[in-house]
């Protein structure tokens, strides 16, 4: 499901349609609150064995977060990992 390469640590992009990646964000969104904050980044991050620094990460988690309330809501997940 999820790709990762490792020239680009934040490359990892997902190929299903919008309704998987809800789906998805669902999984990821471990406490069922609607949205995703950097803990449960992280852990999908580290799930996908990306080797990513606690910094790199926070890079990623910012870029994702577009009206930067320091959560990530479903919009900006699917806008993110169906982007190219």
């Amino acid at each position: 499901m999820f790709q990762y390469d490792k020239g680009d640590e934040m490359a990892y992009r997902h190929t299903a349609d919008v309704g998987e990646l809800q789906k998805e964000f669902i999984v990821v969104d471990r406490d069922r609150d609607g949205l995703v904050d950097f803990d449960e980044f992280k852990e999908l991050l580290n799930g996908l064995e990306a080797g990513m620094s606690e910094e790199e990460m926070q890079i990623g988690f910012r870029e994702i977060d577009l009206n930067g309330d320091g959560r990530i809501d479903c919009e900006e997940f699917v806008s993110w990992w169906s982007s190219d």
